[in-house]
């Protein structure tokens, strides 16, 4: 009997190492999964472009199914703009080319929003924060090394390749698409970040404030510059109306103090890239994106229920596949009707409007950075407007963050009153 008990309490022992090892796992493949988010030149063409952070997000999500907490949880406008998505794919120009399109929509449902829900749901909104904080800085890291490889020595990571020039100016994007893509992922972290230390009063978010400026500035993207601009004003003003205090006051001539030394660093940069705003047309400083939505919203009225089908928009118009819109609500609306885009901003204006009563009812250090995501997430909607992509991972990561943090508050208030 007592061998017995020994190999039962071993057996035990061994099984509890193995979870430890599994949320182990699961926290580096979370950290992974969020440093290359964004990574659209990373990956391999089998037929189609297979990413590298896609099959991160795999993995990710296996791991959360192995430990038992990767769940299919409810939301009507995931749902519903799933089920109006698939309508479209049967309408579509293309049939062919909607199915296709239509994995990218289920993929980023499946493995991305329900994954980072299940992460959230299970492990906090906090540890989360944590992780991206630390994802950013490895960000930064490299980024500011590859800036100091251009433009020092010349050199450049074959690897990470540059954006080019642009009035002599070198363009820098990390690993994504393009500097104004990085741009938009930054501005969530640039918006956690300026709202957490003025609102939390939480000093250690300082470095990443100055560390996601620089970066946005040095991306040399308009979209980053009007990022700025929009965060601060947004968050100074939630911040200044909780009570006037002479420090609040101060906080414009301390922004305006380091514009200054921002626009003498890099005197360069913002001549062109600010400038641009002023000296030419909207349109020209939005690289001709504003000319683009007349034409797209023609071809939203043309087709105004279901569009002409997920990842159609260039065929119907005779162009290649992978000429795209240049306004992420217009391509919504053309390509997958106006149910589906209704649906979409339902989801976001959803999960601002409960993160926002979740902290008015309870406010803590979760649901404070519940709010200041769902504030990163309504900044990141507005400045998305200038681009196209609603299939971005990194945007359905933000939506994911959000679904987990009110379904664990939903939890732990259940817990409570049981």
């Amino acid at each position: 009997m007592e061998n017995s008990s020994r190999i039962k309490l071993n057996k035990k022992s061994l099984f509890s190492d193995i979870k430890i090892n599994v949320d182990t796992f699961i926290h580096i493949f979370c950290f992974l999964s969020v440093l290359f988010i964004g990574a659209d030149l990373l990956g391999v063409n089998v037929g189609v472009n297979l990413r590298f952070d896609q099959i991160l997000l795999f993995v990710f999500a296996l791991l959360l199914t192995v430990k038992g907490k990767y769940r299919f949880t409810y939301n009507i406008w995931i749902i519903m703009f799933a089920l109006f998505s698939l309508v479209s794919v049967f309408s579509a120009f293309s049939i062919k080319r909607g199915i296709l399109f239509y994995f990218s929509i289920a993929y980023n449902i499946i493995f991305i929003f329900y994954s980072f829900t299940s992460y959230v749901k299970t492990y906090g909104i906090v540890c989360f924060i944590n992780i991206l904080r630390k994802t950013c800085y490895v960000q930064f890291v490299i980024f500011i090394l590859q800036y100091f490889l251009k433009i020092v020595f010349k050199y450049e990571f074959p690897f990470l390749p540059t954006y080019g020039f642009f009035m002599g100016i070198p363009r820098f994007r990390l690993w994504f698409y393009e500097p104004s893509y990085l741009a938009n992922y930054l501005v969530f972290w640039f918006s956690i970040s300026l709202y957490t230390y003025l609102l939390g009063n939480d000093k250690s978010y300082f470095k990443d404030i100055i560390f996601c400026a620089l970066m946005l500035i040095l991306s040399t993207s308009t979209t980053g510059f009007l990022g700025i601009a929009l965060v601060i004003v947004i968050v100074y003003l939630i911040w200044i109306c909780k009570r006037v205090t002479l420090r609040k006051l101060l906080f414009p001539i301390v922004i305006l103090v380091l514009l200054g030394i921002s626009y003498f660093l890099f005197n360069d940069i913002f001549e062109v890239f600010i400038g641009r705003l002023f000296k030419g047309s909207l349109d020209s400083a939005s690289g001709g994106r504003i000319t683009g939505w007349e034409e797209t919203f023609k071809v939203f009225k043309e087709n105004p229920l279901f569009g002409v089908g997920p990842g159609n928009y260039g065929l119907y118009l005779g162009e290649d596949a992978g000429y795209v819109p240049s306004n992420v609500t217009l391509e919504l609306m053309a390509t997958l009707g106006i149910f589906s885009a209704i649906t979409f901003y339902a989801l976001t204006l959803q999960q601002i409007v409960k993160s926002v009563r979740i902290y008015k009812n309870n406010k803590n250090s979760e649901t404070r950075l519940l709010v200041a995501c769902a504030i990163g997430l309504l900044i990141f909607t507005i400045i998305l407007q200038v681009n196209q992509g609603y299939l971005r991972l990194y945007h359905w990561m933000f939506f994911g963050i959000i679904e987990g943090g009110i379904l664990r508050h939903k939890r732990s208030r259940k817990l409570k009153y049981e």
